[in-house]
């Protein structure tokens, strides 16, 4: 194949790979979707996903107001606005107190609002999906999701679900996820202060080790344990759930140690025999 013919696959490619991204909002399907976020300080959220028989934006606002109002019953509803999603309008509305944080929480979501709602300005189907903290939970739908995980699909002769959720936040997570930016620390500390390689050495792969974890375990989302259980809000909720990933950064220094000390003994640097000197100045590169 010429240098010319490839490229010009190379360009089919890249143009298909685009359009699939750029309709893969994960919210085809359905006329309407709406979003019930439960949030990991006591409020929640509704987004709204509606077009079609609806003329503005305004009333789709309105619409998202009363499905709140309805779907999160003692609540209260503090802003409603129009924000965009991928070039696709949707309106947010956030609520106010739809649980009270402690060591054990219940709350009971009845989506048939959403789809009563929607149905009667004409809609022929909808998506319902919710959100939840990261915490450990107990989900007792009366109908299995049929829309990926925790999503269901409204239409006409089904019944909509009601979800029984029951959250038991466990701050231990938090203070696991903790040990990770003090494991990195000090692995970085090894990897450019010790004098001896079999020090040096296991440190930066502790340290690189330590965010691979974080990454995978979603540490920074341990955070939301504390405030379900009512231990952290406001700004301080917000620093304990940034404060996990303080375990990525000491990695790339990390993985420069790793990667230049196994480059010199893969290049013969290190003879047989020979004694380890003191360490440069900057105490990794010996």
């Amino acid at each position: 194949m010429s240098l010319r013919r490839m490229a010009a696959l190379g360009l089919v490619l890249l143009l298909l790979g685009g359009l699939a991204a750029c309709g893969g909002t994960g919210r085809r399907g359905p006329g309407a979707w709406a979003h019930l976020t439960v949030l990991p300080d006591g409020d929640g959220r509704l987004d709204l996903y509606a077009a079609g028989p609806l003329r503005s934006d305004a009333e789709v606002r309105a619409l998202a107001e009363e499905m709140a109002r309805e779907t999160f019953p003692g609540a209260r509803a503090s802003r409603t606005r129009t924000l965009t999603d991928r070039g696709e309008p949707f309106a947010r509305v956030d609520v106010d107190g739809v649980y009270r944080p402690g060591e054990r929480v219940s709350l009971r979501l009845d989506t048939a609002a959403v789809w009563r709602r929607l149905e009667e300005r004409g809609f022929p189907d909808a998506g319902v999906r919710l959100w939840l903290p990261s915490v450990p939970v107990t989900l007792r739908p009366t109908a299995p999701p049929n829309l990926g995980s925790r999503a269901w699909r409204l239409r006409k002769g089904t019944t909509p679900p009601v979800v029984q959720a029951t959250m038991r936040p466990q701050a231990m997570r938090w203070g696991g996820a903790m040990a990770l930016p003090v494991v990195g620390a000090v692995g970085v500390a090894l990897a450019f202060f010790a004098r001896w390689r079999r020090l040096s050495l296991p440190g930066a792969s502790l340290a690189v080790a330590a965010a691979f974890v974080a990454v995978v375990t979603s540490a920074g989302r341990q955070g939301d344990n504390l405030g379900v259980a009512g231990l952290a809000s406001g700004r301080a909720l917000e620093a304990a759930t940034i404060a996990p990933l303080a375990a990525l950064p000491p990695a790339l220094p990390a993985a420069m140690v790793l990667a230049v000390t196994l480059y010199r003994l893969a290049g013969g640097r290190r003879r047989s025999g020979h004694p380890e000197t003191l360490p440069g100045r900057n105490g990794a590169f010996w």
